[in-house]
């Protein structure tokens, strides 16, 4: 129960989480959409937990620092920049695999789409 508290929380305050679930919900939706491997799947399935786990992580350090010591400092704006870093990165990299891994999928798609057209 407190868990869910924590996710609704973040989910109520944090638009980068909210957005980062919608994108998830789409990814999760597409893995059912095309023929993926379970390895594949699997792996997409740890990217999105990673990346929405390491946003939460964000937050509970942001609003720790916040908590802490509410005064701005540039010591602070350091650590939570840095923090807010690891976040993109591992977005990023989760959206590079990504991409990786459905590319050859959505190629066939397409031509398949495109040569049903062309019939």
């Amino acid at each position: 129960r407190y868990a869910l508290r924590g996710i609704v929380y973040v989910w109520k305050t944090e638009q980068n989480f909210r957005s980062e679930v919608i994108i998830a919900g789409i990814v999760f939706f597409m893995m059912f959409i095309f023929p993926l491997r379970l390895i594949e799947q699997l792996l997409v399935s740890l990217l999105i937990v990673w990346v929405l786990a390491l946003e939460l992580v964000n937050t509970v350090l942001e609003r720790t620092i916040d908590a802490v010591r509410p005064q701005r400092s540039e010591k602070i704006k350091v650590v939570k920049d840095t923090m807010a870093g690891a976040v993109l990165i591992s977005a990023a990299g989760a959206l590079v695999i990504g991409m990786i891994i459905f590319y050859p999928y959505t190629r066939n798609f397409v031509y398949g789409l495109i040569s049903w057209f062309s019939v």
